[in-house]
């Protein structure tokens, strides 16, 4: 019989994924018992990991409501976007040296060949998985939890039904360009295209965002 934490852990992770992916939308109610009977678990571990997800932001529990995925606002997206552009350039200059080439050809092999299938959804994977390993390379463990949180609130950005083909396309070029870069040990110009790469993703969300509006 699977432990108590092993159970939370099931529980969280698959939670946390379905948010991420926006699989349970965003302003969602998450109905305690209906969340128990679909994983087969008791309240407690629910109970555990819907408390994990309040810390992180990705949930809230309002008083004689209940308990709601949170919404990413204009504002708070523009929040999102102000630190990635803080903190992200700044974890990948800590971590720099310490990233894995070998890990970084990879990263570059499967979004070429998921790119080629069209398969956009595991496009969307790697690409919160290849800012998630950069921030896993920083020497600074404060740095590093900030970026981690900016990586799952920017995957709720990413997965939204508008966020675009050609974007993701677009995502994946400058990815391979960053990824080369680092390959050339160009660490100052690895760190200044990865703020422009922010900036373009940026600038279409926010067109993209009037052009649904409009």
């Amino acid at each position: 019989m699977a432990s108590s934490k092993n159970l939370k852990a099931v529980a969280y992770n698959s939670l946390k994924s379905r948010i991420l992916s926006n699989e349970i939308p965003q302003g969602s109610y998450l109905e305690e018992k209906a969340l128990c009977e679909s994983m087969n678990m008791s309240r407690t571990p629910i109970r555990e990991a819907i408390n994990q997800l309040i810390q992180e932001d990705l949930v809230n529990s309002i008083q004689n409501k209940g308990i709601f995925v949170t919404e990413i606002s204009l504002v708070k997206a523009r929040e999102i976007f102000e630190m990635r552009h803080i903190i992200e350039p700044l974890v990948l200059k800590s971590g720099f040296d310490s990233l894995d080439r070998d890990r970084l050809k990879a990263f570059m092999s499967e979004s070429a060949l998921q790119l080629e299938q069209n398969n956009f959804p595991e496009l969307h994977k790697i690409d919160y998985e290849f800012h998630s390993y950069i921030s896993s390379c920083c020497r600074n463990s404060i740095m590093k939890k900030v970026a981690d949180s900016l990586a799952d609130q920017f995957q709720r950005i990413r997965t939204l039904p508008f966020y675009s083909e050609e974007r993701t396309r677009n995502g994946v070029q400058e990815h391979f360009k960053l990824i080369e870069l680092i390959l050339q040990n160009k660490k100052e110009e690895a760190v200044a295209f990865l703020d422009k790469h922010i900036s373009n993703t940026e600038h279409y969300f926010f067109m993209s965002v009037i052009t649904q509006t409009n």
